[in-house]
C-alpha cells in the first residue's frame, strides 16, 4: 500500500475514537468495576466482641482514671460524662472558652446522640472544662516578642 492511501485511513479512525471519547461523559466506553463490598469480620472476632459486649458493654475505648483529670469541682461528673464516649487526652487537647464549650456539647448531644445530660450537671461540666482547659492564646501575636 502507498502512503497516500494509510493516511487518510489513520486520520479517521484516530478522529473517530476522540470524538468518541470526547462525546462519553458518563463513562460508558469505559471498563466498568465492580461494586466495593467490604469484607466480613472474622468470625472469631465477632464471636469474642459479642462476648464482651453480653458480659460488660462495650468496651472502653481508653483506659483513662478519674485522676488523669485535674483536681476542681466538676471533675468526677466530668469525667463519667465525657469518658463514656472519648477518653481525657482528646479533653485536654482542648482549651476554649465557656462558649465554645457549651457549642461543643450541643454538638456531642445533636450529632454524636450522646445522652442528654441534666442542666445542673451540665453547668458544673461546664464550670469545670472552662477553668482547667481554657483558651491558650490570648490573641494574634500576643506571646509574639518581636510585635512588642
Amino acid at each position: 500500500m502507498s502512503q497516500l492511501t494509510v493516511t487518510p485511513v489513520v486520520f479517521i479512525t484516530l478522529a473517530a475514537t476522540f470524538l468518541l471519547l470526547a462525546l462519553d461523559r458518563s463513562g460508558e466506553l469505559g471498563r466498568r468495576q465492580p461494586p466495593y463490598v467490604p469484607l466480613a469480620k472474622p468470625a472469631a472476632t465477632a464471636a469474642a466482641s459479642a462476648v464482651v459486649d453480653s458480659e460488660k458493654g462495650k468496651p472502653p475505648p481508653h483506659n483513662d482514671k478519674i485522676e488523669n483529670l485535674p483536681d476542681g469541682k466538676g471533675r468526677e461528673v466530668t469525667f463519667y460524662t465525657c469518658t463514656a464516649c472519648h477518653g481525657v487526652a482528646l479533653i485536654k487537647a482542648q482549651g476554649l472558652t465557656r462558649d465554645l464549650w457549651d457549642s461543643t456539647f450541643d454538638l456531642m448531644l445533636e450529632k454524636h446522640r450522646m445522652p442528654p445530660v441534666k442542666a445542673a450537671e451540665r453547668a458544673e461540666i461546664l464550670d469545670y472544662l472552662s477553668e482547667q482547659f481554657p483558651p491558650r492564646r490570648r490573641g494574634r501575636g500576643a506571646d509574639n516578642p518581636f510585635l512588642k
